[in-house]
């Protein structure tokens, strides 16, 4: 049976950015089918701004405010079992290692049915990719341990379950990550793909309402919440606590 996904965007403030940031990529470089696109914008205020985009055949959905909350909306807006990839709107490209050097990933239907047959494989339902476009922090392999599914790209298999919503509107995509490998034991990373993109910049979405506070607030409160499997990464330096995952974590059904 062939396999059926749909891309889901969330988006903010960002109408024409996305054209031509996330949706050139989709549909430019990748050659993605319009009609299995959804943006999902926060009011109908936003409507009005992005719907444009049903001219060239995508789906505009009118949601709800907050990132956090835009996630858990389109987590129950799906049916139960979907095949689910969410990309942030401002990505510019999803990166394939090659040797010692990057190189813009086009074969991006074959990448997306990789991730779903692996979570399929390893009963879970959450796959992503790295983080960071540097050969030096990729590989060639697909691990199923506690690594980041940053939250710029990562695929989803439709789980209504409350335990998997979101409660953070900072580091969301580490929750994420957490409450998935918390319930399935599991997470796939396919670490020779990674994102391109410039976090905490660029008008719109998150960044119009992000705040260090904020954000360091959000990264204490995953520490003290989940210690065996979280903590603070004292090596990357920035305004914000950055944080890292423990790799070797143990699953405890």
């Amino acid at each position: 049976m062939k396999m059926k996904y749909r891309i889901a965007i969330p988006s903010y403030n960002r109408s024409e950015a996305i054209r031509k940031r996330t949706l050139n990529y989709l549909i430019d470089v990748c050659n993605i089918k319009t009609n299995i696109i959804d943006v999902f914008v926060a009011n109908d205020k936003q409507y009005e701004e992005y719907k444009y985009l049903e001219e060239l055949g995508i789906n505009v959905i009118v949601g709800v405010r907050w990132l956090h909350k835009q996630r858990n909306y389109i987590q129950q807006y799906y049916d139960e079992g979907e095949f689910i990839v969410q990309f942030d709107d401002d990505v510019d490209a999803l990166k394939i290692k090659k040797g010692k050097k990057t190189e813009v990933l086009k074969s991006l239907d074959q990448i997306i049915r990789i991730g779903f047959n692996e979570c399929l494989k390893h009963k879970t339902k959450l796959f992503g990719v790295g983080a960071v476009d540097n050969h030096f922090f990729m590989d060639t392999k697909i691990s199923t341990n506690l690594k980041l599914c940053v939250g710029a790209c990562f695929g989803i298999i439709i789980d209504h379950d409350k335990t998997l919503s979101l409660t953070l509107e900072e580091k969301e995509d580490y929750e994420r990550t957490i409450r998935h490998f918390l319930k399935f034991g599991k997470v796939v990373r396919l670490n020779m793909i990674a994102t391109k993109t410039t976090y905490y910049k660029g008008a719109g979405g998150m960044v119009d309402d992000r705040t260090e506070q904020e954000q360091n607030k959000s990264a204490l409160y995953l520490c003290e919440k989940y210690p065996n499997l979280i903590s603070i990464n004292p090596h990357r330096k920035s305004k914000y606590l950055e944080l890292r995952l423990n790799s070797r974590a143990k699953w405890k059904n």
